[in-house]
């Protein structure tokens, strides 16, 4: 039972630290502040906080990337440790949004409406 007991500490322990997670769970705030400023049924928000998380540990490093050309940033921006969290809040708040923004159109291009 002991080493069942360690080896789920040392699990835990590992996710814990892990990246991605610690990822994930920055985009899965940055959806959720994307749901409470939107007004959207619980839903939709749980659709956006999940899509954060997915969309932020996905990217990875490459939010970072993709923040500082967004932003103007120099590229030394993109190494900076305590930048990871932010990026990744930053893709979980508008990760989703492009998302929809993109199918919708894929939408309105395949019924016709952008003739």
């Amino acid at each position: 039972m002991n080493d069942t007991g360690s080896f789920l500490d040392a699990v835990l322990r590992e996710l814990a630290t892990s990246t991605a997670v610690i990822l994930a769970a920055w985009g899965a705030l940055g959806g959720a502040t994307n749901a409470l400023t939107t007004k959207m049924r619980l839903r939709d928000a749980l659709r956006h906080i999940l899509l954060g998380g997915l969309i932020a540990a996905g990217m990875g490093s490459l939010s970072m990337a993709v923040i500082t050309s967004w932003l103007g940033l120099p590229p030394q921006a993109i190494p900076a440790g305590g930048a990871a969290g932010s990026a990744a809040y930053l893709v979980g708040v508008f990760g989703p949004a492009v998302i929809e923004l993109v199918l919708a159109r894929l939408r309105d291009a395949r019924e016709g409406g952008d003739d």
